[in-house]
């Protein structure tokens, strides 16, 4: 177990840029993001996809010259959470996603990149929870079968407005596709008010973590604004032998006024709050 930290909490920076920082906050490994039209620091994932040779080549030069070691790698195919969803209704769209995350892969092994998060899918109009339920599951069953071979582990990320917008609904598509793991993130739970032993149950199936401050309403705090314990969730971890990371994710978007905060400022005053209880390695 060990604290990283994500680039993408430096995205108005080029990926040098913000690997430059990871490094200068004294990080030993970092979280990648492949965005779609997000941020100067992410990789375009169909860009990625469509030549992962010629991104690793650009972004292996880079971690060796700021001493990182690449934890995740986060694709997010759009920059909307309909347009590209996992579960989208329409099969073209599901199997565009497929393909490229099969890339991806190859892009991850180049890399030495031991896990990429995706999110979950949406609840989509007109089909029923059941349906929007079981097509994500079925999608993620097939990057299961692709990632897994590689070596690669495969984490979604619940979130608000999601398919699983709270810990039951992650469960219960965890329950459906065995390996999966979840990217969890408790302020987007901490934000519907949804009390710390619900979010609990999802520790088992954590392939990593995403830190930041947030409390009841709001999905990003200042550090000492903040309700949620790490020290104590990085101990239940620890219970139950979880060897992921736990990546520092301030970041700075409108959504859902995430941009009231300064990601460098707290991504350092938090780091220093854990490194005592979590290794900086």
């Amino acid at each position: 177990m060990n604290l990283s930290v994500s680039a993408w909490s430096f995205e108005a920076l080029p990926i040098e840029g913000a690997l430059a920082v990871c490094h200068f906050l004294g990080f030993k490994s970092v979280a990648l993001a492949g965005f779609r039209n997000r941020g100067e620091s992410s990789y375009d994932p169909d860009v990625v996809a469509a030549d992962p040779r010629h991104a690793a080549d650009h972004l292996l030069p880079l971690l060796e010259k700021y001493v990182l070691r690449p934890v995740d790698f986060f694709v997010q195919f759009e920059n909307n959470f309909i347009d590209r969803a996992i579960n989208h209704p329409d099969q073209a769209v599901r199997q565009k996603n497929i393909d490229a995350f099969r890339e991806i892969v190859r892009f991850c092994q180049l890399t030495h990149i031991p896990n990429i998060t995706l999110l979950p899918g949406m609840e989509h109009l007109g089909l029923t929870r059941e349906q929007n339920l079981e097509t994500a599951a079925d999608v993620f069953r097939t990057l299961l079968d692709i990632a897994q071979p590689a070596g690669i582990t495969v984490c979604f990320e619940p979130h608000m407005q999601s398919l699983t917008d709270t810990p039951e609904r992650a469960l219960e598509l965890l329950s459906r596709v065995p390996g999966l793991q979840v990217a969890l993130d408790y302020s987007h739970f901490v934000l519907q008010y949804v009390e710390l032993e619900r979010i609990h149950a999802l520790i088992p199936h954590t392939g990593i973590v995403h830190i930041r401050q947030a409390r009841f309403g709001k999905l990003q705090t200042r550090h000492a604004e903040g309700t949620i314990d790490f020290v104590d969730i990085a101990s239940r971890l620890k219970a139950v032998n979880y060897t992921g990371s736990l990546a520092l994710e301030y970041v700075c978007a409108p959504w859902f006024d995430v941009n009231q905060v300064d990601t460098l400022t707290e991504t350092l005053t938090t780091k220093r709050a854990l490194e005592a209880y979590i290794p900086v390695t």
